[in-house]
């Protein structure tokens, strides 16, 4: 880690862990969210993507609001 990016050593994770489409954490399989800077369930995320559904639709709510303005 020493030699990692800031973003990675903020948010204690390697580039290989952060972008790996499934990790295996205490015998679960989880993914690194973009979004959140945390690992969730797979089931949280739609097939490939990096943010979780959550975190997407607050940002899909934000973005509909500032066109409609």
């Amino acid at each position: 880690m020493s030699r990692a990016k800031q973003y990675h050593k903020r948010h204690k994770v390697c580039e290989f862990h952060a972008k790996a489409p499934v990790v295996r954490i205490s015998g679960g399989y989880q993914r690194f969210c973009q979004q959140c800077s945390r690992f969730h369930e797979l089931r949280e995320f739609d097939e490939a993507k990096r943010s979780c559904r959550r975190r997407l639709a607050g940002h899909n709510e934000r973005r509909r609001k500032s066109t409609n303005e």
